[in-house]
Parts: C-alpha cells; sequence; structure tokens
C-alpha cells in the first residue's frame, strides 16, 4: 500500500509504503508528481518505507518511464527507514544518480527527515 503524506511544502510529494505498491496506488503519485514539476520545475520525494511488499510488472514499467521522462527533475529524495538493504541501496543511488541528493534516515529520524527535505 502506498499512501500520500501532505507536506506544507508544495515542492515534496510523500508517500509512506506498507506493502505492495498498487497501479491505482502509484497513479495518484505520479499525478501529484506532475502537480508539483509543472508548480516548481524540480520536485523532491520524501519516502517513509515500514514494509516493501513489492510492485506490479506494470507499475513497476511505468515507475521506470516515470522516472526516465524525469531523469533530472528530481532535487532530493530522502527515505525513512530502519532495513539496512535501504540505505546501501541509497549509498549507490547517491553514487549513480550525483544529480539528487539522496539520503537515508532512521525511523526514530523522521523529524530530521522532514527538515531535511523541506531545507533551502
Amino acid at each position: 500500500m502506498l499512501t500520500l503524506i501532505p507536506f506544507d511544502d508544495s515542492r515534496v510529494v510523500g508517500a509512506r509504503i506498507s506493502g505492495k505498491i498498487t497501479r491505482p496506488e502509484f497513479d495518484k503519485m505520479v499525478e501529484k508528481l506532475e502537480a508539483a514539476l509543472n508548480s516548481h520545475g524540480k520536485v523532491r520525494v520524501y519516502v517513509e518505507l515500514e514494509r516493501f511488499g513489492g510492485v506490479a510488472m506494470d507499475t513497476l514499467l511505468e515507475d521506470l518511464k516515470f522516472g526516465i521522462r524525469h531523469w533530472n527533475d528530481v532535487d532530493r529524495k530522502v527515505v525513512v527507514s530502519d532495513a539496512d538493504w535501504v540505505h546501501r541501496l541509497a549509498r549507490l543511488a547517491s553514487r549513480l544518480f550525483s544529480n539528487i541528493q539522496v539520503k537515508v534516515f532512521d525511523r526514530d529520524q523522521e523529524q530530521a527527515a522532514k527538515a531535511w527535505i523541506c531545507e533551502e
């Protein structure tokens, strides 16, 4: 399940992932991302990863297409998770996508993560 998390900062699109991501949930997130991009040109992504249960194949393909189409449009990304594999993946992403500032915060650092994603 993917649930949108509201932010006062309209550059930030937030989501909580707990289980499998469905296509309708993904489509709602894309709508929010597109709106933020239309308003600001760049977007910031905040994700609380409670439990990842996978993603449907058609949704994964749409995610890849969106990512390629907006390769340079993400300014910052933060993931809040205690999972070790998420921390390792974020370090790799930082190296591969040097144009995006990527950080991972532990669950007990949620407020610091929210502050960082909104900083100027």
